[in-house]
C-alpha cells in the first residue's frame, strides 16, 4: 500500500523543460547560505578539536619523523596560561560544534518534513535541493559524532534526545534520497512535478540502490551506528577490553581520520556543485518564473540562526575562562594536566590538620553531654549575680570546669567508639570572653 500518493493531481508527466514556480522557502538564497554556511563551520571546528585532542601526540610525532628531534615533547611542563592550552580550545570547540550540529540537525528535519508534505506540488528540481541539504545536515551531524564520540559515549541518557533526532533524519534522507536519486529510471526530468513520481510505478530497489546517494547513505549509517552501539549495547567491561584490541585502534584510526574526512569532504563538494546549478547561488538547471534570491523573514532567519552557536560559543569561553580565574587567582598557576584534574566546586569541609586535633582534644576532655553531644565548656572564670535589677537581665554562664563538677553530679565517659566525632565549625579561633565586671560569687 503507498502511503505517498498523489490522486487528486493530474500533471503533464510527458512534457519536458517545463517552467518551475519560484520557492523560496526551500531554494532560497537564505536557506541555502545557511545550510552551507553551518556545514563549513561545522568542518573547520570538527578537525580543529581532533587536533587540540591530540596536541602533543601529533607534535611528537613530527618531531621524531620529521625534525629528528628525540627531546618529547610534555605539555604539562610548559608555564602556558590555561586560556591559551589546547585543553581549553578543545572543550570551547567542542561546545560550539554540540551546537551547530543541534541546530543544523533540527533545520534538515524541518525542510524534509516540509518537502514530504507537500510533495505532490514540488517539482523534481526543489526535491533535489532538499536533498542536497539533508546531506549536508549528515555531514553536520556525523563530523559532531565522530568528534565527540567519547561524550557521546560517556553521556547516553543525556544524548538520547539527539539519538532519536538522528535517526529521524537518517530515515527521512534515506527516502528522500531514494526519491531525487532515482526519477531519471520513470523517464522525469528536473522540470517535472514530483506528483509524476509517486503516481507512476516506483522503481525497484535494487535498480535504484547504486550510485553515489548509496554509498553516502551507507557511509552516514554506518558512521552513527558505530556510536550508537558503544553508547547503549556494549557495556563498560566489553568497551575496556576491546580497547586494547589492535583492530580496536585501526578501527578508530580509519573512523576518524580517513571516513569521516572522506565523508565530509565528498558531501561539501557534492552538494556545493549541485547547489551552484539553483537560482541562488548561480544559474539554476531549470527555467524558474519568479526570484529565488530575494530577502524576506524565511531568508535572514536561517542566517541569524547561525548566531545561537555562536553565542554558546562565546558564552562557553567565558566560562572556562572565569572559571579559571577564580579558581587560581591569586596563587600560582598549575600545570595544564593539574587544571583539568582540579574539581571546579572547591571543598566547602576542608580544615587543617591543627584545627582538627586542637578541637578533637577539646572534646575529649569535655565529656558528652547528657544528649550524647559533646560539651564545649569555657575556661573563663564566670559566675551569676545574685541580685537582679527589675530592667537586669540575668547572666547565664559557662562556668569553668571545676565549678561545673560541684554543681551538677559527673556523668559516666563513652567509650572513644561510642562518642561521636564532630566536625568544629570552619573559621579562626575566639578568644575566651574576660568576666564581667560586678559580679559575685555564689555562696557554697
Amino acid at each position: 500500500m503507498r502511503v505517498l500518493k498523489c490522486a487528486d493531481f493530474n500533471p503533464d508527466c510527458t512534457a519536458k523543460e517545463q517552467v518551475v514556480n519560484a520557492n523560496p522557502d526551500i531554494a532560497g538564497i537564505g536557506v541555502i547560505l545557511g545550510f552551507l554556511c553551518t556545514t563549513c563551520l561545522a568542518f573547520l571546528i570538527a578537525f580543529s578539536v581532533l587536533f587540540l585532542d591530540r596536541y602533543e601526540k601529533i607534535v611528537n610525532f613530527f618531531r621524531k619523523y620529521v625534525v629528528r628531534n628525540t627531546d618529547e615533547y610534555c605539555l604539562e611542563e610548559k608555564p602556558i596560561k590555561y586560556w591559551r592550552s589546547p585543553v581549553f580550545w578543545s572543550k570551547v570547540l567542542s561546545k560550539n560544534l554540540l551546537a551547530f550540529s543541534d541546530t543544523q540537525l533540527l533545520t534538515g528535519i524541518s525542510i524534509q518534513f516540509t518537502a514530504m508534505l507537500q510533495h505532490c506540488k514540488l517539482s523534481v528540481y526543489h526535491f533535489r535541493v532538499v536533498t542536497d541539504l539533508a546531506f549536508l545536515t549528515t555531514v553536520t551531524h556525523l563530523l559532531a559524532v565522530v568528534t565527540l564520540r567519547k561524550y557521546f559515549v560517556d553521556n547516553p541518557w543525556i544524548n538520547l534526545p539527539r539519538i532519536f533526532f538522528m535517526l529521524g533524519n537518517l530515515a527521512l534522507l534515506g527516502y528522500t534520497s531514494y526519491v531525487a536519486y532515482s526519477y531519471d529510471l520513470v523517464e522525469l526530468d528536473l522540470s517535472s512535478s514530483l506528483a509524476c513520481f509517486f503516481k507512476s510505478e516506483r522503481p525497484r530497489l535494487r535498480a535504484a540502490f547504486g550510485g553515489k546517494w548509496a554509498a553516502l547513505l551507507i557511509a552516514a549509517i554506518g558512521g552513527h551506528a558505530t556510536v550508537i552501539i558503544a553508547m547503549y549495547i556494549l557495556s563498560d567491561k566489553v568497551l575496556k577490553k576491546i580497547k586494547d584490541k589492535w583492530w580496536f585502534w585501526i578501527g578508530t584510526i580509519f573512523r576518524t581520520w580517513i571516513i569521516a574526512p572522506a565523508y565530509a569532504t565528498y558531501g561539501i563538494v557534492m552538494a556545493g556543485r549541485s547547489l551552484r546549478k539553483t537560482q541562488a547561488l548561480g544559474t539554476a538547471s531549470v527555467a524558474i518564473e519568479g526570484s529565488e534570491t530575494e530577502w524576506g523573514f524565511g531568508q535572514f532567519l536561517p542566517l541569524l540562526l547561525l548566531a545561537l552557536p555562536l553565542f554558546a560559543g562565546w558564552e562557553s569561553f567565558w566560562e572556562e575562562k572565569n572559571w579559571d580565574k577564580n579558581l587560581f587567582s591569586g596563587s600560582q598557576r598549575p600545570s595544564t594536566v593539574n587544571v583539568m584534574q582540579t574539581p571546579k566546586s572547591p571543598n566547602l569541609h576542608q580544615q587543617s590538620t591543627r584545627d582538627n586535633s586542637v578541637a578533637e582534644r577539646t572534646i575529649e576532655s569535655s565529656g558528652p553531654s547528657p544528649m550524647g553531644t559533646p560539651r564545649l565548656r569555657s575556661t573563663s572564670h564566670i559566675t551569676i549575680s545574685p541580685h537582679l535589677t527589675p530592667m537586669s537581665t540575668p547572666r547565664i554562664p559557662v562556668s569553668s570546669p571545676v565549678a561545673t563538677s560541684e554543681l551538677t553530679p559527673p556523668l559516666p565517659e563513652l567509650s572513644p567508639i561510642a562518642s561521636p566525632q564532630l566536625t568544629p565549625p570552619v573559621g579562626p579561633p575566639q578568644r575566651p570572653r574576660s568576666p564581667p565586671r560586678f559580679e559575685e560569687r555564689l555562696p557554697r
